[in-house]
Order: structure tokens, then sequence, then C-alpha cells
């Protein structure tokens, strides 16, 4: 396998990863709570494995604290977006704008340019994603948190960009996964600690079996992600691990109770076509 099939395979099982810890913190009771033991686990793995990697440079260490402050902002309208709206609408914006915005982010910021094939395959896959909130009547109840997951969109493409960059200036892959994750996974289990410990404590209490699984999942699904974007272009490994919006829709039907009907099919079916695109554009 050459450097691109290692990356398209990598970011495909993420894609599973992401959708699930996603569902995680959907389900909570409180999603800020469920989120603050999500990222509280993955805190507390990554600092067992610190002794395993040296202290990044301060050009990484840049890279890591503007990351920070990126993802902490996703993270707060991802638990706006989830308070206020279904898996199965909220999770497809929130999922589909990144990609428009890292294939014009890295094609300005970081000189990548991808072949017409290629384009067309992103393209296929965010009409698909985006095809996708449209499964239901809009209300005008939806747009708030279909707004708040259009911004959390808009970081996850911001933090995505400044990521691939961070990554291909460590010394290892391995050394900016563990430092990143130490370093965000600090704010918001301190936001819940000041806010409401007894309902934090209260929250491990009852669902920290809950709370690891996510840290697991979160964990494995961004490390195999900076992994593949120190193979490939920026913009196509984000736009391939957006399908896991298709994992995600499935997750909504069998657990959320939301409709797999024929239009989430059809969009299924335009995210394959663009993954198969990318796939041959290689």
């Amino acid at each position: 396998m050459d450097n691109s099939d290692i990356a398209i395979t990598l970011v495909l099982i993420s894609a599973f990863m992401h959708a699930t810890w996603n569902a995680v913190v959907r389900a909570g009771s409180s999603r800020f709570m469920t989120l603050a033991m999500v990222d509280g686990s993955a805190l507390v793995i990554c600092l067992l494995a610190l002794p395993l990697v040296s202290v990044p440079s301060l050009e990484v260490g840049g890279y890591i604290l503007v990351s920070v402050i990126l993802n902490t902002v996703y993270r707060l309208f991802l638990v706006k977006a989830y308070e206020t709206g279904d898996f199965g609408q909220v999770y497809p914006v929130m999922r589909g704008v990144p990609p428009v915005l890292v294939a014009l982010f890295s094609y300005f910021l970081l000189h990548e340019q991808l072949s017409l094939q290629a384009l067309v395959g992103v393209s296929l896959i965010c009409v698909g994603i985006i095809s996708l909130t449209f499964v239901h009547r809009m209300t005008a109840q939806m747009f708030k948190p279909i707004l708040m997951a259009v911004c959390a969109g808009a970081f996850i493409a911001s933090y995505t960009v400044v990521d691939a960059k961070g990554v291909r200036a460590s010394e290892t892959v391995l050394q900016y996964i563990i430092y990143l994750t130490v370093f965000q996974s600090i704010p918001i289990p301190l936001l819940a600690f000041s806010k409401e410990r007894s309902a934090l404590a209260q929250a491990i209490r009852g669902h920290w079996r809950v709370g690891l699984l996510g840290g697991v999942f979160y964990l494995a699904s961004y490390a195999l992600v900076l992994f593949a974007l120190s193979l490939d272009a920026v913009a196509k490994v984000s736009a391939l691990r957006e399908t896991s919006v298709i994992i995600g829709a499935i997750i909504a039907a069998l657990f959320f109770h939301e409709r797999f009907g024929w239009r989430r099919m059809l969009s299924a079916f335009v995210i394959v076509s663009g993954i198969i695109l990318i796939k041959v554009s290689t």
C-alpha cells in the first residue's frame, strides 16, 4: 500500500470512531458533562503516555496553542448544537462545512492543489453530507442548532489546517498527538469542574464507562486523522473523514429512532461516489 492508500484506510476507520464518540455525547443526559468525561478520559491516557515522547519545539508548541483555542470554541458550539438539535441533522451540517473550507484554506495557506477528479470527489462528499440536513422539513426551531453546527464546522476546518501544519513540523506524529490531546482536553473538564462540581461527580459515578469509551474513541479517531494528514493532501483527508456522517445517520436511526429513508440512502450513494473519485484520482 502506498501513502495515499494508507491515509484513506486510516481516515475511514477514524470516521467510524468519530461518529461513535459524537453519538456518546449526544446520548448523554448532560451533553456538557458527557463531553467533559470524554475529554477527561483522553487527558488521563495521554498524561500516562507523555514519557514516550520528547517536549515539542516552540514552533510546534505554537501550533498546539492555536489548535487548543480553536478546539475549545468548537466544543462549546458542539455542545450547544446537540442541546438544541437532532443528531441526524446537526451532525451532517457540522461535518459538511469543513471539507469546503479546508479545501480553500489548504489551497491558499498550504499551497496544495487537487486534481479535477479529486475536486469533484470532495464536492460530491460535501453535497451528500449537507443534503442529509434536509431529510426532514425545516422549521424555525431548527435554525439555531444548524447555525451552531455551521459555526462548529468552521472551527473544525480551522483547527484541521493548523494541525496539518503542526503535525508536519513535529519530530514524530505521536509527539504532536499526545501533547495536543493533553492541552486541548483540559479546558472543558476544567469548566465543568468550576461550574458544577456536584453534577460532574454524579455524571462520573453513574456514567464513567460511557465517558471512557467516548474518550478512547475520540483519541483514536483524531490520532488516525493526524497520521493521515502527514501522508496525504489535507483537503482529501478532511473530505474522507466526513464520511462519518453515513455512520452517524445509521446511529441516528438505530439509537435515536430517527428515520433512515430513501433520501439518506441517496445522500450515502453520493458520498460513496465522492470517495471513489478521490481514490481513483490518486
